[in-house]
């Protein structure tokens, strides 16, 4: 049975020691996600100066990647419900971690791209399988904890990449980065291979076929909740690509606009690790809504306030807080609007089309910018996705995940 989406009281079992562990394993595979994903955000000044290819060539790369995480989410997940998640995960482990290794030699745009294409395919099919692993192995009330701490691991990746970038990249050069990624990711393999376990719900019943899993009774909630992810993922990756250059202009030496851009990761954290614990006392739905609403205010706040140094940075970290914490709550609410043989198909396909705003936010942002609006304007554009996964996240029912056809 799945659980409702305000789990709370003392239902259910108390959460065993090895679902816990499962959760933390999740947690280091989100991280490795991380870490694959913003060694290229972090490198691309040098692989830009490398291949002689300008911001707009370049953003290809950034592109496909996202595409490929769309294809992976679309169809490569829902393959968990059928095959097994612990079969998917090594899967698409495997896959990026060639990918990676392979992307140190590229030579080209082109190559880079294909690599990146294949990382992404990984990343799509992973993020949805360690999102239903979790939540199997856990108890009715801590469903939505087990679906949120693995996506806490994401920023935490991308934090510490930073840091080893920072000192590896004048010393080793840019193929040092994607070799080390690379490896850390073929590392997880044989640790995935003996110790992580099938989901105890696989194999119970049979997947059922794509249009019973995404519409009949659920419809409306398979619309809302993409709708929900589009909208948090389109103001998300606005904030991932452009926050450093966004604290520049309002008024930060770029130096300490990455401070900004650190200390907004470690919001982030926060804010996701936050989410997930208070929802089991709390809905769901009013907690992304409540985050959600809060965010798109620190949004015109940081647009159209003149701040110190001291304001932006804390204004960045509540932005980590409440944006990332809010749209995280996107992977438990799909979680709870599916049962255990429809689970990953769900997160799938909602992280898959969830996709087209992450393609969107950025390029919006960057049109936006190039025009000439205000930082204030710029700011309020992305406060209207904002709202909408609140809203549509608050308007999904409750409960038709127990539903059976």
């Amino acid at each position: 049975m799945q659980q409702p989406l305000h789990a709370s009281g003392p239902d259910g079992s108390l959460w065993s020691r090895r679902g816990r562990a499962v959760t933390a394993l999740c947690f280091v595979l989100n991280l490795v996600d991380g870490v694959n994903v913003f060694a290229l955000t972090y490198v691309a000044p040098a692989l830009q100066k490398e291949f002689g290819a300008g911001p707009e060539a370049f953003s290809i790369v950034f592109s496909i990647g996202l595409i490929g995480m769309a294809i992976g989410g679309i169809l490569l997940a829902p393959l968990a419900d059928r095959w097994g998640r612990r079969p998917l995960i090594l899967l698409a482990l495997g896959l990026m971690a060639a990918a990676m290794i392979a992307s140190a030699g590229a030579t080209s745009i082109a190559t880079l791209g294909l690599c990146r294409l294949i990382v992404g395919i990984g990343i799509g099919t992973v993020l949805a399988s360690i999102t239903a692993l979790s939540v199997g192995f856990a108890p009715p009330r801590y469903r939505h904890m087990a679906a949120g701490i693995p996506q806490a691991g994401y920023p935490v990746g991308a934090t510490i990449t930073g840091f080893v970038t920072a000192w590896a990249l004048p010393v080793y050069g840019w193929p040092s980065i994607f070799a080390g990624a690379g490896l850390a990711t073929l590392l997880l393999l044989p640790v995935c291979y003996l110790i992580l376990p099938e989901a105890p719900e696989h194999g119970h019943s049979e997947a059922p076929r794509l249009g019973i899993a995404l519409g009949g009774a659920r419809r409306r909630n398979t619309a809302l909740l993409w709708a929900s992810t589009t909208g948090g993922f389109m103001a998300l990756y606005f904030i991932a690509s452009w926050i450093t250059k966004l604290a520049i202009e309002a008024g930060l030496a770029p130096g300490d606009a990455i401070i900004a851009s650190a200390i907004y990761s470690g919001g982030a954290v926060v804010g996701t690790v936050a989410i997930s614990m208070i929802a089991t006392r709390i809905d769901i739905r009013r907690l992304i809504c409540g985050m959600l609403l809060v965010s798109a205010g620190l949004f015109l706040v940081f647009g159209g306030v003149r701040m110190s140094l001291g304001g932006i940075l804390v204004t960045s970290f509540f932005i980590g807080v409440a944006m990332q914490g809010g749209v995280n709550g996107n992977y438990a609410l799909v979680s709870a609007a599916y049962p255990a043989n429809m689970r990953a198909t769900g997160l799938g396909w909602a992280m898959g089309v969830g996709r087209i705003g992450a393609l969107s936010g950025p390029l919006i942002a960057g049109v936006a910018m190039g025009r000439g609006l205000s930082l204030f304007a710029v700011f309020a554009i992305f406060c209207v996705p904002l709202v909408v996964n609140a809203l549509a996240a608050l308007a999904v029912q409750n409960d038709l995940g127990n539903a059976r056809y």
